[in-house]
């Protein structure tokens, strides 16, 4: 049911695009709808949406994948990555998802506002009524989530 839904596959849609195309590894779909991150493996960040609507977008994986991607990214050992370096890559990520979740919604000429990725601390906020959860993997069977929460945002063309 939620595969038809155009909100769910934007966003699956962005996702995959985004890490095939900036680290060369496919995403599907979690067989396992209950798994959570332990929260001592867990890095994530949030990025708001002004406009047309409102909301936030949330990702999150296990720091052992970030530091994967990164390295991917950077074409460098593991021992030679650096916080900052996840940091960046991890914002760098949900700014491409969340923009190509936003064109992949809104009408060919349609503009959007949003803010900057700021990262999290500890566990993940609550989700509430208005928040759709993406439970994923990569090809390696490594978990990550993605969260849109507002009234608004995940009200756009879920139907």
């Amino acid at each position: 049911m939620t595969k038809h839904n155009p909100l769910y596959q934007a966003m699956l849609t962005a996702v995959s695009q985004t890490l095939e195309n900036m680290v060369f590894i496919e995403v599907t779909e979690h067989f396992d709808r209950s798994y959570e991150i332990p929260t001592e493996d867990l890095t994530w960040n949030s990025l708001l949406v002004n406009d047309p609507v409102q909301g936030e977008v949330r990702l999150a994986m296990a720091k052992t994948l970030m530091k994967k991607l990164t390295g991917n990214i950077f074409g460098i050992d593991d021992e030679e990555i650096t916080p900052a370096q996840m940091d960046d890559i991890l914002n760098e990520l949900l700014n491409t998802i969340v923009g190509l979740f936003m064109t992949n919604l809104l009408a060919h000429d349609q503009e959007y506002k949003m803010g900057l990725p700021e990262l999290g601390e500890g566990e993940l906020p609550e989700i509430d009524e208005n928040t759709i959860v993406w439970k994923l993997m990569t090809d390696e069977e490594d978990a990550l989530q993605i969260f849109a929460t507002g009234a608004s945002l995940v009200a756009l063309k879920n139907d």
